[in-house]
């Protein structure tokens, strides 16, 4: 066996064999088995220590793609920034390996505008690797197989071709260059792991799925069958788009398999299966801190304006200075970041804000703050370009200034990952001849590249009972059984992508891969064929639907029959599972809150019983509870600042203009100049309050659209018919309902000439819901509470649509014509209230007051289900995530299936 290589397909297959058991034998040698590309880099390994062959450098890939960048920018000249560098140079590389590869050699005067293009950069780039040494990886590979021929090399007798689908031509030319040399060349066309069924039979089936979580949940359900039948099987499921279903899938096998490992701390705990796509370095949580901590260095050396986003990521996050210790304090820091300062910051007003408020507290995160000094300090001290080797160091420097990776010992997986990252650092000084000398935002973004190319896949202990594999992965593995997933025409045979900078013709004539449909249908039937003889049993299934998009099976599986139903987690397994796991099911009805005790402050105002009306447990998570949702930063202003502005203008131009006859006296100019005027002291008064500086244009902006909204609004409100005089702007109230004390702002109260008042609230929101005025739950409480619990004589409630498009008042009046637009309680075109329940305005009056104690009542006695009559209610509760509603949907399909709902 040792004297046999086997040159495997993928790196998976490679180690597979090496870790394989003949059976029957107590002691053996474990096979040779590599790669292609790693058996051909330890021959030239060979050959430069023995002074066999002077061989080029090899140029690996993100090398290569480095100096297809910079051959492309340079051809590209003052129109380089206007493209895609990045992605030319890839398609490029592509081309070039194909061309290498496949013996394809683009010529003639039909050539497209991009072929001759890239002809053009082929050219120069062999240019370049001749004069610096190096070689791409295809030719240099093709060089090496051309010393095997020309008699170097000792060779072994026999290498055997495994998990092939089929070869390459630089794979066929290795083959007869092996013969021609005398060793013996053979395909592994039957299972090279013992007690294997190679023979076809078994089982092979088609299943229909709804969808794509419908199909993981049906693999997770048939995994944990196969477990709880047989411990020791070897499961195997394959995915033709394994990045796209990877994490529906592991959530659903996690589910399943392992249901106690929720917790936080069990996320590196071995699992019963094992995924064989790795995730880019740059993605896991700790590099990516370090990354983005550097990359945040590198705006303007701290000093440069970023997204608020960015600093709020960072400081939640773990990996730096005291993260721990100083968790709290850190997310509190975030919250004040969030209200006090603009969408675009620097590091260096971050610092700011924690000093400023250390004035008034005790700090927040002194030892958080400290290492940011620090950084800031060390980045000062830096030159304005270095060469990439030279940066590694200063790289090292900022991040342990940071603290990073964080004051915990790290796991096993944090661990593999610094480490690995390490060797990116380590290597950067390769690139130094590629790219010279960089700037420091330079350099982190080409070490960001760097990781995110490299994949990171932690150490697997022992050998889980399931692999998870795309198709290429799965080559030469043979399973006790085997499910293949997304099974569906769009993914399987896979789409032609012909490289669009080689003649498609050529491409085809050779049979290149991805050239054609039918070299994809020619690949998926022998990938099909193998899959088919992989196990004993063997079920291909797909999704009928994506959202509202129908979906079809692939051909492929046509010709199988298909299986009656899909596999389940039934009742008894679920519970054996839960056993296993320790874990205790208790089925517990949270519709009931503790009752208000006496002398418990209870916040909201009426916003507490317009949440209660709509749905109780949004009112006592939220306003009992405390729960709310951080603010999100905008850039410039949001609705809500932009509604504010609207109140704080009109307010000033009515505390100038108190009453209908001092509107009606003014001139259309001096009407102009004095909603200027409030418009300017409405946007002082904002930035005074915000601690924003507005800049000078948005300022101009946004004091024109006031100007022009206000003109418009109080256009409306000249129409009014009835004199009216404003008493009172942004009036305080305060009641008590049932025990609970209600505080509130009433916009604005006009009084008219027999004394009776109109209550107005202003709207600069298009939807306004006024006829839950007349239901038993008020979810527009505010107007409703003001007229039947804290004002003796209202004449009427309406809302005021400040809107440039169909201005007006809606709401409810005593009478008609007090304002245009709004009946009266008894008026024939009223169609709020129905006139046999409410035949006038005491009527509405009392049930208001019936209604707002009910609802004030269920606070006080602690109602707290989750109901609602409208989902689209929901859209302003920031407690959402608290409600569960997603997994009380799924109860209540699940109860109304089994016909209980």
């Amino acid at each position: 066996m040792s004297q046999t290589l086997y040159l495997c397909a993928t790196t998976r297959l490679a180690q597979t064999l090496r870790g394989a058991v003949p059976g029957g034998q107590t002691v053996w040698r474990t096979r040779q088995a590599l790669t292609v590309g790693q058996w051909l880099a330890a021959l030239a390994d060979e050959a430069l220590l023995s002074g066999l062959a002077e061989l080029p450098g090899g140029l690996d890939p993100f090398a290569e793609r480095l100096l297809w960048e910079s051959v492309i920018e340079a051809s590209l000249t003052e129109a380089a920034p206007l493209f895609d560098i990045q992605g030319m140079a890839t398609s490029a590389a592509e081309a070039h390996a194909l061309a290498t590869i496949w013996q394809i050699r683009p010529s003639g005067a039909t050539l497209s505008d991009e072929a001759r293009l890239f002809l053009g950069w082929q050219a120069e780039f062999v240019k370049r690797c001749r004069s610096s040494q190096w070689l791409d990886q295809a030719s240099l590979h093709r060089q090496l197989i051309g010393l095997i021929e020309a008699g170097h090399f000792n060779l072994p007798p026999a290498v055997v071709f495994a998990g092939f689908d089929r070869r390459t031509p630089l794979e066929e030319y290795l083959a007869a260059a092996l013969t021609a040399r005398g060793v013996v060349v053979d395909d592994a066309a039957d299972r090279l792991d013992e007690g294997s069924a190679a023979d076809g039979a078994g089982t092979r089936r088609r299943l229909a799925c709804p969808d794509s979580a419908a199909e993981c949940a049906a693999v997770a359900a048939w995994a944990s069958a196969q477990l709880a039948a047989n411990p020791a099987v070897r499961l195997g499921v394959v995915a033709p788009d394994l990045a796209g279903v990877r994490d529906r899938l592991e959530f659903a096998l996690d589910d399943i398999l392992h249901p106690s490992l929720i917790r936080p701390d069990a996320g590196e705990v071995a699992r019963s299966f094992n995924f064989s796509l790795g995730r880019a370095l740059a993605d896991l949580p700790l590099i990516r801190v370090g990354l983005e901590l550097l990359a945040v260095g590198a705006v303007g050396k701290g000093r440069g304006k970023v997204e608020q986003s960015r600093l709020s990521a960072l400081l939640l996050a773990g990996g730096w200075a005291a993260a721990e210790h100083e968790a709290d304090g850190r997310a509190r820091l975030d919250a004040t970041l969030r209200r006090d300062l603009p969408y675009f910051t620097t590091l260096s007003a971050l610092i700011r804000q924690a000093e400023r408020l250390a004035e008034k507290a005790p700090p927040l995160c002194p030892q958080t703050i400290a290492a940011l000094h620090e950084f800031i300090a060390t980045l000062n001290g830096w030159p304005k370009t270095l060469r990439p080797g030279e940066w590694t160091a200063r790289f090292r420097q900022a991040l342990k200034a940071l603290g990073w990776p964080g004051e915990r010992p790290l796991s096993s997986h944090e661990f593999q990952a610094c480490r690995a990252f390490g060797e990116v650092l380590d290597g950067f000084g390769r690139f130094d001849a590629l790219l010279g000398p960089l700037s420091f935002a330079e350099a982190v973004r080409r070490l960001t590249q760097l990781c995110r190319q490299r994949i990171f896949q932690p150490e697997t202990r022992g050998q889980p009972a399931i692999q998870v594999l795309g198709v290429l992965e799965s080559a030469g593995l043979a399973f006790d059984a085997l499910w293949v997933m997304g099974m569906n025409d769009d993914l399987w045979p896979p789409a032609p992508r012909p490289n669009p900078l080689l003649p498609a013709e050529l491409l085809r004539a050779a049979g290149a891969a991805h050239a054609s449909a039918e070299v994809e249908l020619d690949f998926a039937t022998r990938v099909h064929a193998r899959l088919l003889l992989a196990a004993p049993d063997v079920t291909f299934s797909y999704a009928l639907a994506d959202g509202n998009r129908i979906l079809r099976p692939s051909p492929l599986i046509a010709g199988l029959a298909a299986a009656a139903a899909g596999p389940v987690v039934g009742e008894a397994l679920a519970r054996q599972l839960a056993v296993q796991a320790g874990i205790a099911c208790e089925r517990r009805a949270d519709a009931l809150a503790p009752p208000v005790a006496e002398g418990e402050k209870v916040s909201g105002g009426s916003w507490l019983l317009r949440a209660q009306a709509i749905c109780p447990a949004w009112a006592y998570y939220q306003y009992r509870l405390g729960g709310e949702a951080m603010e999100e930063p905008v850039e410039g202003l949001d609705p809500a600042a932009r509604g504010t502005l609207v109140h704080e203008a009109l307010e000033a131009f009515w505390r100038d203009v108190r009453s209908s006859q001092a509107l009606a006296a003014l001139a259309p100019a001096a009407l102009a100049q004095v909603i200027g005027a409030a418009v300017r002291q409405a946007l002082e008064s904002f930035e005074t309050e915000r601690r924003v500086s507005l800049p000078e244009r948005f300022r101009q902006l946004e004091a024109a659209r006031l100007e022009k909204l206000l003109t418009v609004w109080l256009a409306v409100e000249a129409k009014r018919g009835l004199d009216f005089t404003v008493v009172a702007c942004e009036q305080p109230a305060e009641v008590e309902i049932e025990e609970i004390r209600v505080k509130m702002v009433v916009d604005r109260i006009d009084q008219l000439a027999d004394g009776r008042q109109v209550i107005i609230d202003y709207k600069t929101g298009a939807a306004i819901d006024i006829k839950n005025w007349a239901a038993a739950r008020l979810t527009e409480p505010q107007l409703p509470i003001y007229a039947a619990l804290v004002a003796d004589e209202v004449a009427a409630v309406v809302f005021a649509k400040v809107l440039l498009d169909k201005p007006g008042f809606a709401g409810v009046a005593d009478e008609k014509d007090i304002l245009p637009g709004v009946q009266g309680v008894g008026d024939d075109k009223q169609k709020i209230f129905d006139p046999a329940e409410f035949p006038d305005w005491i009527a509405v009056v009392m049930h208001w007051r019936e209604r707002l104690h009910a609802v004030a009542r269920e606070v006080r006695q602690g109602v707290a289900g989750v109901s609602f009559a409208d989902a689209k209610a929901l859209q302003y509760c920031e407690v959402k995530p608290l409600l569960r509603l997603a997994e009380r949907q799924r109860l209540l399909a699940e109860a109304q299936a089994k016909g209980t709902g």
